[in-house]
Formats: structure tokens, sequence, C-alpha cells
């Protein structure tokens, strides 16, 4: 592995599910958990939220005063189960309330990403999170459009977030079209697939669709098949994020490879989510035998600790060839929501590299 993982760091590469939060890198969240700490949380978060934060045992700790620093960063990081994992991506929003705090995590994520030789990336931002904190949607996308670093192409992918509502789903998906920030190419639906079936947001996905948004949803990862099922016939969506459990239905699998809808797979945030039991058990494997198209990411990498590169190496200790490893690195700009010469333009560049480090795959 270790002349693979060579290989892989030398490649140029695209991430198309990386929530911006999620990429938080640790430093970043401790400056902002000093600067705030966590006295008025009880006065900022609905009481729903904080009573599932006293619940949890990586969280109860900062609530009840326990000291600051990386050791209680580090514990933060760790989950039970998704709705633990959920609880805890919320709580980290609450302290990004000044937009100077979010330019402080958009710079330092996007710094870590292009560490990564990542020079394409699909970064997901809930911008309800932040409107809800005070900050003017205008000013975000302000940050967005002006966040540049050397060598990495960011494109902007807004989640209307189940949990927040159909209401402000659509509210959203308005200003954004009045809006038309070239930063944001698209959308997605995070959050709670148990308590928010995708049929609500219909209207939201189709005045998105109308404004030239394309369109990306969260599904068939906490639950079954159905959920994907449910998600490209109620929002017309051109690529599933995760999905991975579409494999318990053979007629959805043989649907997904024949009508060519991408998953965006992230197998370490699967397992640490309970998603699935163990690696060994992950289907990616298998959704790529059968012709599904597939794309490898990291979707939370600081809260499950990990990297592009380690998500393309898990893949491979599961037996996927070098070859199709290599597919699956082309895929990343093959599904990504770019104009078809750009997306050419990466291919181009990923071939000159593999080129210049070994047999071209086919």
């Amino acid at each position: 592995m270790t002349a693979l993982r060579a290989l892989l760091n030398r490649l140029p590469k695209a991430e198309l599910h990386v929530h911006l939060r999620g990429a938080m890198p640790p430093a970043t969240f401790l400056a902002l958990l000093g600067k705030y700490g966590c006295r008025d949380l009880t006065e900022r978060a609905p009481a729903r939220l904080l009573d599932r934060w006293r619940r949890a045992d990586n969280l109860a700790p900062l609530l009840a005063g326990a000291p600051v620093g990386e050791e209680s960063v580090r514990r933060l990081f760790c989950y039970r189960d998704f709705d633990n994992f959920l609880a805890t991506f919320a709580f980290t929003g609450f302290f990004v309330r000044e937009l100077d705090d979010f330019r402080l995590l958009v710079d330092s994520v996007l710094d870590d990403l292009a560490s990564q030789g990542i020079v394409y990336a699909e970064v997901t931002v809930s911008l309800r999170e932040y409107l809800n904190q005070g900050l003017a949607l205008e000013a975000l996308l302000e940050v967005l459009e002006r966040a540049t670093v050397p060598g990495l192409r960011v494109a902007w992918i807004a989640d209307l977030v189940r949990n927040f509502g159909v209401k402000a789903a659509e509210e959203l998906v308005e200003r954004l079209a009045t809006l038309r920030s070239p930063a944001v190419v698209g959308i997605t639906l995070g959050g709670s697939e148990h308590e928010y079936p995708p049929a609500p947001f219909a209207r939201a996905y189709a005045h998105a669709a109308e404004a030239g948004l394309r369109l990306s949803v969260h599904a068939g990862e906490a639950l079954g098949p159905a959920s994907v099922r449910d998600a490209l016939a109620d929002l017309g969506v051109e690529r599933v994020g995760h999905g991975i459990r579409a494999i318990e239905d053979g007629a959805l699998v043989a649907l997904l490879a024949r009508a060519a809808v991408p998953l965006e797979v992230c197998p370490t945030s699967n397992l640490c989510t309970g998603v699935v039991s163990s690696l060994a058990s992950h289907p990616v494997k298998e959704l790529l035998e059968a012709g599904v198209p597939l794309s490898i990411n990291t979707d939370d990498p600081t809260f499950f600790g990990t990297t592009l590169v380690d998500e393309y190496l898990a893949v491979a200790s599961l037996g996927v060839s070098r070859e199709a490893l290599l597919e699956l690195v082309r895929n990343g700009f093959r599904h990504a929501f770019l104009p078809a010469a750009e997306r050419d333009a990466y291919l181009t560049r990923l071939d000159a590299c593999l080129a210049s480090n070994g047999p071209r795959p086919r």
C-alpha cells in the first residue's frame, strides 16, 4: 500500500462530497471553542438540541464546563451512532457566529484540501446554519466567491438540510435563485432521512433546477433503498450522496447502473456512523462490479479522521484492483458538476500524471 499511497498523493484529485464544517481542521474548531466557550449555548440552542447534547457522552463534558483543549476536541469526534454524529455536527455549528469565523472556517478547509493534492472540490455548505447565527446570505456568498487557494478550484453545494423544514428549504432556494452567486453550483439535502422524506422538498428542487442549479441528495445512508428510489422519483436528482443501501435492492442497483446515476460513496463515514458494521462489509466493490457509477469521498474528514487518499486505500483494501481504483479517481472529475470542457481538461491532466507514473487505466 505504500507505493499506492505515494501514487495517489501525487495524482490530481477531485472531491465531490465533503461538508465544509465536517472538514474543519481541529485547530480551527479549538480556536472557535476557545473564543466562545459553551456557557451561552443554553440560550442560543433549541431545547431539543440541548437535550440531545446532554445525553451524548462526547458532548456532555463540554456542556458541563470541562476544560477546553486538544484532548477534549479529540473526544468530541467519537460517536456511538449516526444520531450522535448528527448531534455533534449540529453542536460545532454554534461556534461560527461572526463573518470572520466563517471566513476562517472556509480558508482553513480550502488550505487543507489543497494540501492533499485535491485540485477540484465541490464543498457542501449548510448556509441556513449561519443564517440562523445572524449572518447575511449576501455576506456569506461573498466569502465563498472570494475564497481562493492556489491550485484548487472550489464549487459550492448548498445543503438545504431536512431538519430545518420545507419552508426554510424553499426560502433558501428562492434567495439563491435571485442572487445567482457564481460560487454555488448545486444543492443537496442532508439531515435525518428518518424524520424527513424527500417528497415535501420537491418544489424546492424544481425551483433549483429552473435556476440552473445541479441536483444531488443524501439518501440510502441511514435508510434503505426506498429512500434512494423516492429521491430519484420525487426530486429528479443527478447524483446521490451515499446511496450504498441501494445494494439491498437488486432492481434498484440495476436502475442506477442503467441510468448512470452516480453515487457519492464515503466508506469511512459509513463505518463511523454505523451504516456498515465493518469496512469489510461495505458494498462499494459490489456496486462497482454491478456497473453503478461511483466517486470516492470523505464526507466529514475531521469528524471521521480520514483523508481522500485514505478513502481510496480503504477501497483498495476491499480487493478493488489498481486499475479500477484509478478509474474511481477519474470518476471524481467525470461526475463533477463541471462544464464538459473543464471536466475534460482535468481528465487530460490526470492522464498526463498517470502516464508519467505507470500505465494509463482503460
